[in-house]
């Protein structure tokens, strides 16, 4: 059976920052979501940054774009590894341009911690797979558990739903993709039972609608949620918030070289 969850809509009825914060904590959601816009299946096409973000270094081959606070659809998909939520991922998609072969050495999410303002054990697992759809865990390109000397967990400077966002880097075994599309998981991680945020602490993998976007667009609507704890098995985004569903905020570090 799968388990009740709550999506936390803030339009006609406001909650505050600490009730929203209580609820997280005590039940954990699948999705916070801002407010009810409608914006499924619409994502921006305009021209990529020519600046990438900070995260993205030393060399950056693509990044979603910032969380939007000003959006209707602004949210966040539960993505983590924790004594209150586990095993639970969000999988981002981004395409690797025909004609082009990229070396992929580091890769970052952006995500709301509610609760916790690190990760413990400082290290992340993280995945790149092909061929994920529906019901579909596809193909593992490569996968592995970031050091703590790989791992980096920085504030970006900004607070959606009043919660502090981090960048969580990671550096990873030099991979080397050809063409096509592949999606991205890094999953904070709070298993320290001495630690009692972890048992209290949630966190989220922040959606974008392009802003400040840096290389390739991102594939619309190819997000895809992961949890046995909310009885989910690879749904689309979609599928399990009909709002703020489009496209992920991460990014891809490594070089590229055209065929």
């Amino acid at each position: 059976m799968k388990k009740t969850f709550c999506a936390i809509a803030i339009a006609a009825s406001l909650f505050t920052v600490s009730a929203l914060a209580q609820n997280t904590r005590s039940k954990g959601i699948p999705t916070l979501v801002k407010s009810t816009g409608t914006l499924k299946g619409t994502f921006p096409t305009g021209v990529a940054s020519l600046t990438p973000p900070p995260p993205c270094f030393p060399t950056c081959l693509f990044y979603g774009g910032d969380i939007n606070s000003s959006s209707p659809d602004e949210n966040g998909f539960a993505n983590e590894n924790t004594l209150l939520v586990p095993d639970t991922q969000v999988w981002g998609a981004f395409n690797v341009p025909a004609g082009q072969t990229w070396t992929v050495d580091g890769l970052f999410i952006n995500t709301i911690a509610d609760g916790y303002d690190g990760i413990d054990p400082t290290e992340s697992t993280w995945a790149i797979a092909s061929g994920v759809s529906a019901g579909n865990a596809g193909t593992t390109v490569a996968s592995g558990t970031s050091t703590a000397s790989g791992t980096q967990f920085t504030t970006t400077g900004r607070f959606p739903f009043g919660f502090t966002e981090y960048s969580l880097r990671v550096r990873i075994p030099a991979t080397v993709l050809s063409s096509g599309t592949y999606w991205v998981n890094i999953t904070p991680q709070c298993t320290d039972s001495g630690n009692s945020s972890c048992s209290v602490s949630q966190y989220y993998f922040d959606n974008t609608f392009g802003l400040n976007r840096y290389g390739p667009l991102e594939p619309a609507d190819e997000g895809f949620f992961n949890s046995g704890y909310f009885g989910y098995d690879y749904a689309n985004d979609c599928t399990v918030s009909s709002t703020g569903c489009q496209a992920l905020s991460f990014g891809v570090i490594g070089t590229g070289t055209t065929d």
